[in-house]
């Protein structure tokens, strides 16, 4: 009789371990941002991460699940996964916002440990205006945009724009947006990020910048005089 309680019980340990793994949940001990090579790890690492669209992250734990669900850094658009094991996920951001954090949720609705990051806002390298290319903090001369121009912005932290993305030359109507990051779905990159733009109203003494996930570029001087 003795033994067949014992066996009983012995095929009691997987069903009782499996429910005590449920219960757990997900557990995130790491996180790599491959682009910076940045390591963070969960009670030793003081600061978080910089973390921008087109970043890749890697995302190491327990009770992650054989069947992919998602990772969240906001109320934006969840990182694209490209792969997912028990303990391993690896994907890229598509959005981050300030004072967020990033958190892993199981495809049966389990919640991670919230993992602390700092988001990096949009940076405009260059824009370019027909001939006129403009470096903020090195060109020379600006150029000159009036109404019907269009114009291309590049830089980096774009993301896809679908996050409320919006591009501003003034206190006044926004321009029409011809494409945001249009090699995104094929090649998502933090940077070498395009805007192109054709201005609807231009003001002399202003300036051009790009507003996503909740931050602002830097500010880039142009003429419309």
């Amino acid at each position: 009789m003795r033994s067949l309680r014992l066996l009983a019980l012995l095929a009691m340990i997987p069903v009782w371990l499996a429910s005590q793994a449920f219960a757990q949940g997900p557990t995130i001990t790491a996180v790599n941002v491959k682009d910076t090579g940045c390591y963070y790890k969960v009670g030793v690492t003081t600061n978080p991460c910089n973390i921008a669209p087109g970043m890749t992250l890697i995302i190491v734990g327990s009770n992650f699940g054989k069947t992919p669900g998602g990772v969240g850094l906001c109320d934006c658009p969840a990182m694209t996964i490209l792969k997912w094991s028990p303990t391993r996920v690896s994907g890229i951001v598509n959005s981050a916002t300030p004072n967020s954090s990033l958190v892993l949720e199981t495809v049966g609705g389990g919640f991670s440990n919230l993992i602390p990051y700092a988001a990096l806002a949009p940076v405009i390298t260059s824009i370019v205006v027909g001939n006129c290319t403009y470096v903020p903090n090195e060109s020379a001369a600006l150029c000159l945009i009036t109404p019907g121009t269009q114009v291309t912005i590049n830089g980096s932290y774009f993301g896809p724009g679908t996050n409320g993305g919006s591009v501003s030359l003034c206190d006044c109507a926004a321009p029409t947006i011809d494409s945001w990051d249009p090699d995104w779905l094929a090649s998502p990159s933090p940077f070498n990020n395009q805007i192109v733009i054709t201005a609807n109203v231009a003001v002399c003494g202003s300036t051009i910048h790009v507003f996503v996930d909740m931050m602002t570029s830097n500010f880039v001087p142009y003429t419309a005089c």
